[in-house]
């Protein structure tokens, strides 16, 4: 995940306390091993269960408190004189048929929860905040996306997508995009490239697909602000050579190069992965103009 997103998710989840985080690490597994594989179960009288992982025979149990306390937490655990505790119910309730037990917390797990943990009775662990955002990472991107919906860190989401698109991009690189020159002598501004190569019936279309992407064009610029000339140059250089290897026209290149690089990196079912690959090549077409085409050219 790229650093912002990451750090999107990090807040999020750890802003999550008692039955929201439970709720979280629902969406969580849900997603991860679908309905059939992981059971919620319900807040109250849970008899020591926050969910099940099925085919892992695992228990789970949760902890996020607005603010940690070593007392508080050995209390959830263990229970009280008067409380019975989350580990006291599971072996009371479940331990026989499903052997396996974790907690999760919203934070970073501590030496002396790490060391509670570990000297329970039983196959034992527990995980947190580190933890929790490598199980995120480990996710399918459309999987990854409904969970950034649902912490409502969506923007994030799209930035994470163009940084993958960009980093793709230049990893597949070769010497032929990095030495290709152009003559900037015949190049013409996006809207007369849409006018050169479009029917006039297809104008109003092209015009409002690229009003809606460019929604996204301040996005790319603050993400390839973090790039050097070279590499920038270099990621110009494969878009304009992949699109010279397509024929047709400009409409058809523009869609059969973004169908190329969703289909190569990405998941072709997933919109908005589409737009973005799409978002990026207009904004690059606009940065570097490919050469002015005619009519009979077409």
């Amino acid at each position: 995940m790229d650093k912002l997103l990451k750090n999107a998710f990090k807040i999020q989840i750890q802003s999550k306390e008692g039955f929201e985080f439970e709720e979280f690490i629902d969406e969580l597994f849900l997603l991860k091993y679908g309905v059939d594989n992981y059971t919620p179960i319900r807040r109250n009288k849970d008899k020591g269960n926050d969910g099940t992982i099925l085919p892992e025979q695992k228990i789970l149990a949760c902890y996020a408190p607005r603010k940690y306390s070593k007392t508080d937490f050995e209390t959830k655990v263990l229970g009280a004189a008067s409380k019975e505790g989350d580990f006291e119910k599971y072996q009371k309730n479940w331990k026989d048929k499903f052997p396996n037990w974790e907690m999760y917390v919203n934070h970073e797990v501590s030496p002396e929860q790490f060391t509670l943990i570990q000297a329970l009775d039983g196959n034992t662990s527990i995980k947190g905040i580190n933890q929790i955002l490598s199980i995120v990472d480990e996710l399918v991107s459309s999987k990854k996306r409904k969970l950034a919906a649902y912490l409502g860190i969506e923007n994030f989401f799209i930035q994470d997508y163009i940084q993958e698109i960009i980093n793709d991009l230049l990893n597949a690189s070769n010497e032929e995009d990095k030495a290709l020159h152009f003559d900037r002598k015949s190049l013409v501004p996006p809207q007369k490239k849409i006018e050169l190569n479009f029917k006039q019936e297809d104008w109003d279309g092209m015009n409002s697909e690229m009003v809606l992407v460019m929604a996204e064009f301040n996005t790319i610029t603050n993400i390839l602000s973090g790039y050097n000339d070279d590499e920038i140059n270099t990621l110009k250089r494969r878009i304009i050579n992949d699109y010279n290897k397509l024929s047709g026209s400009f409409k058809e290149r523009l869609y059969n190069l973004t169908d190329q690089y969703t289909t190569a990196y990405g998941n072709i079912k997933d919109d908005e992965y589409l737009k973005c690959v799409k978002s990026l090549l207009l904004y690059m077409f606009e940065q570097c103009l490919i050469g002015r085409k005619t009519e009979n050219e077409l």
